[in-house]
């Protein structure tokens, strides 16, 4: 591959180009990779179906003379969830009321937290958390529920 460069229309006429062979050095790297590279795609490309058929399978010492195996189940190295507080938040007479709760619990389980601190508030509480209703079976960790979050009660109008 060549770089050409014309001097005047009169060399255009013979055709005599000039060579660049620094630009020309460029090119040939530039197409040798550029061919390699689809050489490459060209070549067909072969999938893993399954195990080569030469292959024996290595038994596990203790289990090998046996039909069946369980394994038992470990308790987590970690300690369990941290309880952290939240907000209860009343929109009808403007309380806040802390609550300590574990991202384990459920919301119905929060409920009845708040309901033993103050049983006035009644059994029927809907309640908001970032901007959308919550049911009482779901737990904060579904929802996400970061240390001073704010739970808000609001009352749903019978009628139309």
């Amino acid at each position: 591959m060549y770089s050409f460069a014309y001097k005047s229309k009169e060399h255009k006429k013979h055709r005599r180009p000039k060579i660049y062979p620094v630009l020309d050095s460029m090119a040939t790297i530039f197409h040798a990779a550029l061919a390699r590279y689809l050489q490459y795609e060209a070549e067909p490309r072969q999938c893993v179906k399954r195990d080569p058929k030469d292959t024996v399978p290595v038994h596990f010492q203790p289990l090998e003379n046996s039909t069946h195996a369980s394994l038992q189940v470990q308790e987590p190295v970690s300690p369990g969830p941290k309880s952290f507080n939240v907000f209860y938040f009343n929109g009808s007479n403007g309380m806040k009321i802390p609550v300590a709760v574990r991202s384990t619990d459920t919301i119905g389980k929060m409920q009845q937290k708040v309901l033993k601190l103050r049983p006035e508030l009644g059994a029927s509480l809907n309640l908001v958390y970032n901007g959308k209703p919550v049911q009482l079976w779901q737990t904060l960790s579904e929802l996400q529920v970061k240390p001073g979050a704010t739970f808000i009660t609001y009352q749903k109008c019978q009628g139309g």
